[in-house]
Order: C-alpha cells, then structure tokens, then sequence
C-alpha cells in the first residue's frame, strides 16, 4: 500500500457520503502493512487537499475532459483529483503526480485509461486560475474557493465585504494552538520538551496557551499521551475561559464532547469543585472520560443527557456553558467536509440551539454566569438567538468578556471572530449574566 494508493481509496469512500475524518482514519488504522508517520502524512495531505479544493478541481479537469467526471469510474475520477491536488497545490513536480497517478489508474485495473489519466492530468495540473475569472462573488466562492452554493449564499449576504477574505482564510495553514496542564506541568517546561522533538513552539495570547508547528501529529508526542496538554483552538480556548470558572465552583457543560473546554475550565478550578459534562450520544460520553483520565482531571463527572432537556435533580450551578450543536461554517479550515453543506434543516437546529440556550438558564444559580458559544459565523445561529433569549429573558443582560484576542469584534449580542481578522477559527461568544 502506498500513501497515494491509501489516498485515492479513502476519496472513493468519502465520496460515499462518509466524515472525511472517519474514512481516513479507517483507511489508516486498517492498512496493512502500516505506512510510516511519513507517508501517513502525506497519504491526509493529499486527501484532505483534494477535498477542500475539489469544485476548483473539477473546473481544472473539466476543460479537458471529454467524458463528464461524474460519469467516469469513481477510482479514476479520484485519481485525477489528487492528481491535479498534488501538481497545483501541494508542490509535488508534474512529472511524478502524472507518473503515479497513472501507475495507479493500473493498480485499480482500469488500464484503459491510462492515456486519459495522462494526457488530462498534464494540461489541467498547470493550470493557474484567479480569483477573478469569476466576477461574480458567489460564483468565486462556489468554484475557486469550493463551497456548495448555499454556503457561498450565505456568506456574501451576511459578510458581502468579508466573504472572500473569510474563505481565502480557510485554506491558510496555522499553527496548532495547545492548552498547558497546569496540574502536570508548566508552559515552559512543554515548551522545551516538544522544541526537543523537532517541533516549533511560540507562546500564546494568554497564559497555558502554546502556539506549535507539529513536525508530526500531535497525538504522537509523549506529552500528549500523558495529559500534558490538548489540543484546543484559541477561539474555543476563549469561550472556556470567558466562563470564569475558579476553585470550588458548579459549573455544567451542556454539550461538552470531546472534552476540551471542560478540561480547561477544570484546570482554571485547580481540579477543586465540581463540573458536570453532558452528551447526548453515548460514544462521545466515552470520549469525555477519555479526556479527563488522561489529563488527570477528577472534578469533571461526564453524564448522559438531552441538553434540551430539564433535570432538575441537577441542582443549581454557578455556571453554566452552552457550547451547541451548529452548522460549524467557522471550522471549514478543519473540516472540508462542511463546505459543501446543503444547509437543510438550519432552521430547526436553531430552534434546538434556542432551547438549549433556555434550559441552561434554568440551571443557573441566582448570582451565577450563563456562556453561548459556537463554531459558526451565521448570524442567525449566533447574534440573532442571543437577541431572542434576551427578549424572552429579561432579568438577563450581556457583559463584556474579560480577556481579548486581536481581531476580535465584541457588540450588543456577543464576541464574533472572523478567521481572516483573528487567524482563529470562525467563532460567536456570548457572555450572560442576571441583572442585579
């Protein structure tokens, strides 16, 4: 098995409607023999690269084409896609992109396309597209910057002088952003020990936070597997912190799964107090006990529950983080998949980020703090519901978060973050409180 072999196989399925994530990863963990952490790497370089640009994949090769790519066998129109990916995006000579590609067309028994493969992929991977060749905002985003039309739509009608800034931002590499285990050791002390692996390590905008370029995964450092440290954006990284959780507190998480931001409240605690962790699916409740046995996290107790749903045996908690389900178009970077969403059923998913929103307020002690977070850059899933609860809520009121990252915008509603202004991911933070 090769990494451009694992590659193209991986395409074929997740183009079967599978989690990009998932597939890949299937396709890893099942490899026989098991490729090295080099070619592994390479192997997600070209599938996830060939998945975020694929609509401007696809016009490159349709130029050249003469049968329509959805007509052609799924294994060679996957070929032909990390083809182009390879020469046009990833830096890799046109010589060894066609070579290989067509050693694999064989490999995959479809000989007879030996020639298309090599022939298209010479003329199509040289081609150097702008932006402008689509004058028209929507359709550039749509094909140059590949995102399903709706996604496109909504962007230019909410951010018509952001919307391209935004998405040419989604396809920039960043560095990880890390949250330090104070409870097992100090920012200087990880510094030092991933800078020893070959890593590149910077400090972050605020204190436990580390900013690092990965020569590997970063699953694969020492340190991680002994809870040094997790991963966790800067933008999600803010939303646990603007809960202000200290020693001794209640604190809910009502849809806390993977884990991350019920870590980082649970380290702001010194692991003093209690935090309860919510998920409705019982796979992702193992993923949270996961979490917190591994970073040495005691006050953080994961249950299975409906965030939507009121129970009362609970009691009461000093705070309260609704970090809901949402259409995630702030994480494109992360996850290509999302670009091509349809956007069916927006709206009664924001009719369960309003309930949530609602139940978590019953939870709430009387001098207590309520925190909405998303992923996502749509306003009507992030300004528009905190409007709503406002309404809805009198006695309720927003303040201003304590801490601050440059770019950010914080207005009547909550703190946006546009990942061109802040190099973060797409993000809304609301911070609540009761009046007094």
């Amino acid at each position: 098995m090769t990494a451009r072999r694992l590659a193209v196989r991986a395409l074929v399925r997740q183009e079967q409607n599978g989690y990009s994530n998932l597939v890949l990863d299937s396709e890893l963990n099942h490899c026989t023999p098991a490729l090295s952490p080099r070619d592994a790497a390479f192997a997600s370089r070209i599938f996830y690269t060939t998945i975020e640009r694929q609509n401007l994949i696809d016009w490159m090769l349709a130029r050249y084409c003469a049968k329509p790519l959805e007509k052609m066998d799924a294994p060679v129109r996957a070929i032909l896609r990390s083809g182009v990916a390879q020469a046009a995006f990833m830096d890799v000579p046109l010589s060894a992109a066609v070579n290989e590609s067509v050693k694999l067309t064989r490999s995959f028994g479809k000989s007879s396309a030996c020639g298309m493969v090599n022939a298209v992929l010479r003329r199509a991977a040289v081609l150097r597209p702008r932006p402008e060749e689509w004058p028209d905002l929507a359709d550039r985003l749509v094909t140059y910057y590949s995102m399903s039309r709706p996604v496109a739509e909504l962007l230019t009608a909410q951010y018509p002088e952001d919307a391209e800034a935004m998405a040419a931002s989604f396809l920039q590499n960043r560095s990880t952003a890390v949250r330090v285990n104070p409870l097992r050791t100090s920012d200087e002390a990880l510094t030092k020990e991933l800078t020893s692996l070959g890593n590149t390590v910077r400090p972050g905008p605020w204190e436990h936070c580390l900013l690092v370029d990965f020569s590997g995964t970063p699953a694969a450092a020492q340190a991680f597997r002994e809870g040094e440290f997790h991963v966790q954006g800067l933008a999600s990284q803010f939303a646990a912190l603007s809960v202000g959780a200290v020693p001794g507190m209640r604190v809910l998480d009502l849809c806390a799964a993977p884990g991350g931001k019920s870590v980082t409240m649970a380290q702001c605690m010194g692991d003093e107090g209690e935090i309860l962790s919510g998920e409705l699916v019982p796979g992702r409740v193992q993923l949270l006990t996961k979490a917190f046995e591994r970073c040495g996290i005691h006050c953080a107790r994961p249950f299975q529950g409906d965030a939507s749903v009121f129970f009362p045996e609970l009691g009461t908690f000093d705070r309260v983080l609704c970090d809901v389900p949402c259409s995630g178009l702030g994480v494109m970077g992360k996850k290509p998949d999302i670009r091509y969403k349809s956007m069916d059923g927006i709206e009664n998913l924001q009719k369960v980020q309003q309930k949530i929103l609602q139940n978590g307020a019953r939870y709430l002690a009387q001098n207590g703090r309520l925190v909405y977070s998303t992923c996502t850059v749509n306003f009507y899933e992030n300004e528009e519901q905190i409007r709503q609860f406002l309404q809805d809520n009198p006695d309720f009121h927003t303040v201003n978060p304590e801490i601050c990252l440059a770019g950010m915008k914080t207005g009547e509603y909550g703190t946006v973050f546009l990942p061109h202004k802040t190099g973060t991911d797409g993000f809304f933070v609301s911070v609540l409180e009761r009046k007094k």
